[in-house]
């Protein structure tokens, strides 16, 4: 998701691995450049992404323009075993 304003790109949505900081660009391919990665529309489809194709220990990162709006939200699974 590339939400804007007066078309100015303000905020990605893009998937990032807690541990390394890679960052997702297909479901084997990672990049240490988030410009690089794969931007998803919404939380929930960068969500579903990893639970499709059972990738853990990630979270979703909300960046934005003004890093320090950037935000995390750990990906969890949470179907019954």
């Amino acid at each position: 998701m590339r939400c804007e304003n007066n078309g100015s790109v303000v905020m990605t949505i893009v998937l990032q691995n807690k541990k390394t900081l890679d960052y997702v660009q297909g479901p084997a391919r990672w990049t240490a450049d988030v410009d690089q990665a794969r931007v998803f529309d919404t939380g929930m489809e960068a969500m579903c992404f990893c639970l499709h194709h059972d990738i853990g220990d990630m979270q979703i990162l909300g960046k934005f323009v003004d890093t320090r709006m950037d935000f995390t939200v750990p990906v969890t699974d949470i179907r019954a075993e």
